[in-house]
């Protein structure tokens, strides 16, 4: 009768180790998919960074600087000032400044 009564115990000891066998390779498995998640992520980030610096830096190369566009703009502005002789325009570069000193 001691071997009707091992019986059992060993299915279900082999039952058992097959069941932490398949929860081991579902645990593999699972660290494997969201190991791969992560490297895609990065490497789409690091890709669009990548493309955004080069069009940034390709603008500025090719002289469009759009910091620069608007300091242009501002310069050829038509300006009117007053002075003690009327009205003046100008269009051009910006006046020389006169300062006296005492």
């Amino acid at each position: 009768m001691s071997t009707h009564a091992a019986l059992p115990e060993a299915l279900k000891d082999r039952a058992r180790s097959e069941a932490r066998a398949r929860a081991l390779a579902k645990h593999v498995a699972l660290r494997r998919g969201a190991k791969r998640i992560r490297k895609s992520v990065a490497g789409l980030a690091l890709a669009l960074f990548i493309a955004a610096f080069a069009g940034i830096y390709v603008q500025l190369a090719s002289g469009h600087d759009p910091a620069l566009a608007v300091s242009a703009q501002r310069r050829g502005a038509v300006r009117v000032t007053s002075g003690t002789s009327g009205t003046s325009q100008s269009t051009g570069a910006p006046s020389a400044v006169t300062t006296s000193q005492s």
